[in-house]
């Protein structure tokens, strides 16, 4: 790491990133609730009853899986590396990890660790050995397996391993619409839409790398902003890749002349949205820009004086909504880099914490109220 200067640099980068990638963002009406929990171990999330549209569905194309949607994500030192004018994270060597290893007994959460950290496939691969019914290397390996037989495999044992937790049924979806099978894939989003818990290990994952790379010899500051900002965020390419076939679903009832199943479908794109938005706490500002892209290209073709809600909100006033909201986002990215070189290493390291715990947003609001 390069001190300061390189971790302003990497925080400010990831904020541009995120407004190109999606533009716009939603923050849950700017955060104003206390969490009592660290986001994203558990969340349960509240969803609007959705009706089931009519089977079978329309016939859509199958499409192969794009590799951004599968593993570019996944690898972020490709991406970081261009935020850092070419600076990868630091890499610890597997014989640096192998005291970690051994003081965790090499347990599926270490391992997952270690093949992070190291960027090494191996400790994966042995953790679908040893593991193969823990949910958190089930998920890893859905974003790891590029054969269609591997992929739905792993999908599967997502599911079986954690049949609370929506985010295997919505990623099991996706799969279902890319190999064409409609039919099953709108029965894994009414599926998806049933669950209360949604979890992506990206809290855990932050952790257990945290520890990793103290083991490894890394000082804490270099510990802490290696895990957060190396951290691979995979499912949001799924995520928003299956928002863009629930719209092209809903648009082929609708040609159909079956104006309800395409609301139904349309209402089940817009839970998407909000959990997306909302399902780990909303840590990663990137999570907010995948959502209201999605929401808002939903509502692209509804009338905007027509009802948003029960609560007498149209759809303009949601999209006004949302304008207000991602003009702060912008707001506290052009402010961003100056904040974090400003920040002491203690202050850096605090604000960190705060990010894996209450948001990446709020933590930038702390950040920037300790600048004199």
């Amino acid at each position: 790491m390069n001190g300061m200067t390189t971790n302003g640099k990497l925080f400010a980068g990831i904020i541009a990133l995120a407004l190109l990638v999606g533009g716009l963002v939603l923050i849950n009406r700017l955060r104003e609730d206390a969490r009592p929990e660290p986001a994203g171990l558990d969340a349960a999330i509240p969803v609007k009853p959705v009706r089931s549209p009519r089977f079978p569905a329309p016939r859509m194309r199958a499409s192969a899986p794009s590799q951004d949607a599968l593993t570019g994500m996944a690898r972020p030192t490709n991406w970081l590396a261009k935020i850092l004018d070419g600076e990868s994270s630091p890499k610890p060597t597997s014989e640096q990890i192998a005291p970690y290893l051994d003081r965790n007994r090499r347990s599926a959460e270490s391992l997952l660790a270690a093949m992070r950290v190291t960027g090494d496939p191996a400790f994966l691969r042995e953790a679908m050995e040893k593991y193969p019914n823990d949910p958190q290397v089930a998920y890893a390996a859905v974003f790891n397996e590029k054969s269609p037989e591997a992929h739905r495999h792993w999908l599967d044992a997502l599911k079986k391993s954690a049949p609370d937790n929506a985010l295997g049924f919505y990623l099991s979806s996706l799969d279902f619409f890319q190999s064409g099978q409609t039919d099953l894939a709108v029965h894994e989003l009414l599926a998806a839409n049933g669950k209360t818990r949604w979890q992506d290990y990206a809290v855990e994952s932050i952790l257990s790398a945290e520890e990793a790379y103290r083991a490894a010899g890394y000082s804490e500051i270099e510990a802490k902003a290696s895990a957060s900002f190396g951290l691979p965020l995979p499912q949001l390419a799924q995520l928003k890749n299956l928002s863009q076939n629930i719209g092209e679903l809903a648009n082929r009832y609708r040609e159909s002349g079956d104006v309800a199943s395409a609301q139904a479908t349309v209402n089940m794109g817009l839970n998407l949205a909000q959990r997306v938005s909302e399902g780990s706490g909303s840590s990663w500002i990137i999570q907010d820009l995948v959502g209201i892209a999605s929401e808002l290209k939903l509502l692209e073709s509804a009338d905007p004086a027509s009802p948003y809600d029960g609560l007498g909100r149209t759809i303009q006033d949601r999209r006004n909504e949302l304008s207000q909201v991602r003009d702060e986002i912008k707001r506290l990215g052009r402010q961003s880099e100056s904040v974090m070189l400003n920040l002491s290493e203690p202050d850096l390291i605090r604000f960190l914490d705060r990010w894996v715990l209450i948001g990446e947003l709020d933590a930038l609001r702390w950040a920037a109220n300790r600048q004199p």
